[in-house]
């Protein structure tokens, strides 16, 4: 990072950003439209009691297909769905340094939404390998220490009590890279992962998917400018939601699948559901969550 106070400067900015934000995407928090709309959504008519579900066998969900029926039925199974751009010259940076830009950004995707050690886990280790030192230095403190919240732009973490299937996340988006300022190289990424939970038996499959929207812009470092510490990968602007999803396991910084939540209120979502499963569909400023 840049050296003496200006390096403060920014190292502080980072961690302000940060925290911030993680406040913002919990406040982005949506639950689902489906069959239970009625239990976690308020109605017009407070006295009005909640509807039962209705099962139906021939829409009993999968645990072996698990998105059958939802929007993330076609999309690719785990890493197969991160796919690195085209290489080129970006600027200062050769189309070699780009290739390996975007292919270090690939593997901290993979780590921080989908390898089990951290998604289940909850081992940053591996993600944090992969950061400059003295972002793996800001990160680290937040990891079992009851501050996952400030991490889950970055990361996602399986609430211990919901346990997943065993089948991989399905992952839609892209990813693609600009210059940043002197030394710098910004790789963009805007993805959507879903993911599959243990649960009961229901006639929505989304019942048992997780949804998350994870736009993080990643910025690789390098040259003279930076001290050593500072030199490599750094998580700049985040944004995103989760969709589908446990309000008060999420507050706490982990997924887990929105019946969790019981019979709490929950306000339904203004856009239809398909919206929150597309990475180029604009971030929704409203909560479905209570305050």
């Amino acid at each position: 990072m840049v050296r003496a106070t200006r390096r403060r400067k920014l190292e502080r900015w980072l961690v302000t950003s940060m925290v911030l934000v993680a406040i913002v995407a919990v406040l982005m928090l949506m639950v689902r439209v489906g069959m239970f709309d009625k239990v976690l959504a308020k109605t017009e008519d407070p006295t009005a009691a909640a509807a039962a579900p209705v099962i139906s066998d021939r829409l009993i969900a999968d645990s072996d297909r698990p998105f059958d029926h939802t929007p993330a039925s076609g999309w690719a199974d785990g890493g197969a769905g991160i796919l690195v751009p085209p290489a080129m010259q970006i600027g200062e940076f050769t189309k070699e340094q780009v290739a390996s830009a975007t292919a270090l950004v690939r593997d901290a995707l993979v780590a921080s939404r989908l390898e089990p050690r951290l998604l289940v886990e909850h081992d940053p280790s591996r993600y944090l390998s992969l950061l400059a030192p003295d972002a793996r230095k800001q990160l680290a403190p937040l990891f079992g220490s009851g501050n996952e919240p400030q991490a889950q732009a970055l990361v996602s973490l399986v609430s211990k009590g919901s346990p997943l299937l065993p089948v991989e996340p399905k992952v839609n988006g892209r990813m693609w890279a600009e210059a940043g300022g002197p030394g710098e190289l910004v790789v963009h990424t805007n993805y959507v992962f879903a993911y599959a939970f243990d649960g009961p038996k229901s006639s929505d499959p989304m019942d048992r998917v997780v949804v998350v929207r994870a736009e993080v812009d990643y910025v690789l470092r390098t040259g003279g400018r930076w001290t050593a510490g500072s030199q490599g990968l750094w998580y700049g602007g985040v944004g995103g939601y989760g969709y589908s999803i446990s309000c008060v396991e999420y507050k706490k910084g982990f997924l887990a699948p929105a019946f969790r939540d019981g019979d709490k209120i929950h306000r339904v979502p203004r856009r239809d559901r398909d919206t929150y499963f597309d990475p180029t569909a604009p971030l929704p400023a409203e909560s479905g969550c209570p305050t």
